[in-house]
């Protein structure tokens, strides 16, 4: 489990670097990870729409260790491209949005079964978005050739009402989200290099530079690039427009093309996608449980006492016909 969380701990110091590729710990950068919509943040910068399957047992009790299973299809042949405008590996990442009360187990938690799984590297790690909401946890970003099953199991302690006065027995709803590959908008709204560019004026391509560094994006939010290029688009009315593409969209456009407001000047470099699911989950009381089977019970041997009379009753009947030479 140490080994694991060591990798989440490095994940995320790429992440500060600015040299990760894929970036499912943006979500921690939005005050709510899933919106009155039912959206959850990931969505907000990951455009493109791809199947994800989630699993996790219907009734659990109090206490109780088990599994979330988020299933993630990818190709895995795919190249995604990476914040400098290289290829590799599609990353996958994922996220988990629990009720309050629910949160990652760890340790001698874990089953041994699970634990050994984690040990020998088959699961990946999963870490809470903030220090003061453990009941919402993001996965990875990890190499997809990391998962050969491409599923990502998490394991998830249930809260106990009996010592989590907070916590009562019923359902509960689950937020499940799948990633692969990096999104196409930075949280400040600005276009990453995973992106399609398209041209903001009707006009005539007149003039590409390449291999020149840029900045997309304003503040904060500012991203340079090396290597990138500039499309100069002369307009109806005379004016140039100048447009960055960064390095990974490759060109479809060449100087002398016609170009209309909107049209693409790049190919889609996005092989990934995002996907989420909603699914309940309800935590019983074992004493419900019991006096279930008690009702069960109850009902069995009425009923079998009933066809037993019933027997009794029908061989009275006949032994007094009998009698009666009926």
């Amino acid at each position: 489990m140490k080994k694991f969380l060591a990798l989440t701990v490095s994940m995320l110091g790429l992440f500060a670097a600015g040299s990760a590729q894929a970036y499912p710990q943006f979500a921690a950068n939005y005050k709510e990870a899933r919106d009155a919509s039912g959206r959850i943040a990931c969505a907000n910068c990951h455009l493109g729409v791809k199947e994800t399957e989630v699993e996790l047992p219907q009734t659990i009790l109090p206490g109780q260790v088990f599994e979330a299973k988020i299933k993630v299809p990818y190709d895995n042949k795919a190249q995604e491209v990476y914040a400098d405008g290289s290829k590799g590996p599609l990353q996958v990442g994922a996220i988990l949005i629990m009720p309050k009360g629910f949160r990652l187990a760890e340790g001698k938690e874990i089953p041994k079964e699970l634990a050994e799984k984690i040990e020998k590297g088959v699961l990946p790690s999963a870490a809470p978005i903030a220090d003061d909401k453990p009941y919402e946890l993001l996965v990875g970003p990890f190499p997809g050739s990391d998962l050969p099953d491409k599923e990502i199991v998490i394991p998830v302690k249930a809260p106990d009402p009996g010592v989590d006065k907070k916590v009562n027995f019923g359902k509960y709803s689950f937020y499940m989200g799948g990633n692969r590959g990096r999104g196409q908008v930075y949280p400040t709204g600005t276009s990453s290099n995973n992106a399609v560019f398209t041209a903001k004026a009707e006009g005539t391509i007149t003039n590409i530079q390449k291999g020149v560094k840029i900045t997309l994006g304003e503040g904060e939010g500012a991203t340079e690039y090396e290597n990138g290029a500039l499309v100069t688009i002369k307009t109806k009315d005379g004016k140039s427009l100048v447009e960055k593409i960064p390095p990974g969209p490759e060109l479809t456009a060449k100087v002398g093309d016609a170009v209309k407001a909107g049209d693409p000047i790049t190919n889609d470099p996005n092989v990934g996608g995002y996907g989420q699911a909603e699914r309940d989950i309800v935590l019983q009381d074992p004493q419900r449980v019991v006096w279930l089977l008690v009702a069960l019970g109850s009902a069995f041997l009425c009923q079998l006492l009933l066809v037993l009379k019933k027997k009794q009753v029908e061989k009275v009947q006949e032994y007094e016909a009998q009698q009666q030479g009926l």
